[in-house]
């Protein structure tokens, strides 16, 4: 006896119209990635240097200048904790290096008043309204004169502290 439908209607259940019986793939799982957080790099300043986790360590890497920096990975330490070692890192290899250290003000009005002392002090400085906006005030110098110039504006009775500087007490 042959295998093979007689009727139409065997035909049809013989495999032709129904679905296979091996369980299907099951559909595949979109994974979002999420772009890479971009750090102001600490040796050329461009906003390109990344934070990248190894299996037992991390390293620090600038697409612009090609700085590359690595650390020991810790328990309990976050991105911009690393980040902060990475840029303590550099500053210690490069004590007097001119960088663009953002000083943070408490608001706008504040941030006004800092920008022309910033300028009599003798600091090269730049403002824009997106800086104003977020409080912020740029200056050339490097980290050693921008901590001496702070506490100069905080004795003129301005709030300002180190916008990225996690340990600085506040204003």
């Amino acid at each position: 006896m042959s295998n093979m439908p007689r009727s139409p209607r065997d035909f049809y259940a013989h495999g032709q119209g129904i679905e296979p019986k091996t369980p299907r793939r099951p559909a595949p799982k979109v994974v979002r990635i999420p772009p890479p957080q971009l750090f102001r790099c600490p040796r050329c300043s461009a906003m390109s240097f990344q934070v990248l986790f190894h299996e037992r360590d991390v390293a620090g890497f600038c697409a612009e200048c090609n700085l590359r920096l690595r650390t020991d990975k810790t328990i309990d330490r976050r991105t911009p904790e690393y980040y902060a070692e990475f840029t303590r890192q550099v500053e210690a290899s490069y004590p007097d290096r001119i960088q663009r250290i953002f000083l943070k003000t408490n608001s706008v009005s504040e941030a006004k008043r800092v920008y022309p002392v910033v300028r009599r002090l003798g600091y090269r400085t730049k403002q824009s309204s997106p800086m104003l906006h977020a409080r912020l005030v740029m200056v050339e110098t490097t980290r050693d004169k921008a901590v001496a110039l702070i506490e100069k504006l905080r004795e003129q009775g301005m709030q300002v502290a180190l916008q990225d500087d996690f340990h600085s007490p506040p204003p």
